[in-house]
């Protein structure tokens, strides 16, 4: 099966590569001029890369055909443009552009990841049927994309997927996203200033993530519709990091809370409830790798770096 994958040079993208192949699916992937492939470094030689800045990239796309169309790039994702309506705004054309290539040459299967982001702030674990209600431009850009794909594969012969991603992590992971900067700042016995780190999110292991979305790629009935993919599991944040603190057999008081000021937009809240997703895929069996696994093998990951 061909599968062709935006997004593949990322933190994401990367591992569903990465899974995709151990799969053995053949994978074609999107990149530029400006892309780094060292996510890919140990795989970059068994993907088919595709360069989308010469002016024939579409017509690549319509010679290839791939069965499916995994749609994972999204830009400005960093809290420092998620405000940035030129680039949220920018990034819907780019979806639009491979959406409407995949109505256009019949692809079987669409997959794109939005965010927790479009269902805004609440105080409760959100599910699929909780009004989007963004509070910024990212959530606000990727409802109005997952708009667009629905209306645009609705009643046609494309299954089509939308994935509400919540916290992911693992290795990989951008170093300046909070765990990764924690975990090298404590292997090099660096205290860490924070927040109070009150927050409750909901974090996945970045295997078991990608584990769900093969399981929308094998699945052979069309279940079209937008799912959650989170751990329905949410933590204190401040707790989380004491336990990374404790498997890495260092002390907590490392971990500085309260020493920066949370900001005020800050959403306190980041759960989300998976079931309709583990009924639907039939996942209900599957034993995830888990949260305390996962942070083991990502500190171990980061050791290896250090």
């Amino acid at each position: 099966m061909k599968i062709l994958l935006t997004g593949a040079t990322g933190f994401i993208g990367s591992n569903i590569a990465k899974g995709l192949l151990e799969h053995g699916f053949e994978v074609y992937a999107t990149y530029r001029s400006t892309s780094s492939f060292d996510k890919c470094r140990h795989f970059k030689n068994k993907i088919n890369w595709l360069n989308t800045e010469p002016s024939n990239w579409k017509e690549q796309i319509a010679v290839l055909k791939p069965d499916q169309l995994i749609h994972v790039a999204w830009d400005g994702i960093d809290s420092e443009n998620r405000n940035n309506w030129e680039i949220q705004a920018h990034n819907f054309w780019h979806s639009k552009e491979y959406f409407d290539l995949a109505n256009e040459y019949c692809i079987k299967k669409v997959i794109s990841l939005g965010s927790q982001a479009e269902y805004g702030i609440h105080d409760f674990p959100v599910n699929e049927m909780t009004a989007p209600a963004p509070n910024d431009a990212y959530g606000a850009i990727k409802t109005l994309t997952a708009n667009y794909q629905r209306n645009l594969f609705d009643n046609s012969e494309t299954a089509w997927y939308w994935i509400r991603v919540f916290s992911v992590f693992g290795e990989g992971e951008n170093m300046k996203w909070l765990i990764p900067l924690v975990i090298t700042r404590l292997l090099r016995n660096e205290p860490v200033k924070l927040t109070s780190c009150d927050q409750k999110y909901d974090y996945l292991y970045i295997e078991d993530f990608v584990r769900y979305i093969i399981s929308i790629v094998i699945c052979e009935e069309n279940k079209s519709g937008i799912y959650n993919i989170c751990n329905s599991e949410s933590m204190v944040l401040r707790d989380l990091l004491k336990i990374i603190a404790e498997l890495m057999n260092v002390s907590s008081d490392l971990l500085r809370f309260g020493e920066i000021h949370q900001r005020p937009t800050q959403n306190m809240i980041i759960a989300g409830d998976n079931k309709k997703f583990i009924t639907s895929f039939n996942l209900k069996g599957y034993t995830p790798i888990g949260l305390t696994e996962g942070l083991r093998r990502t500190i171990n990951y980061y050791k290896k770096l250090a």
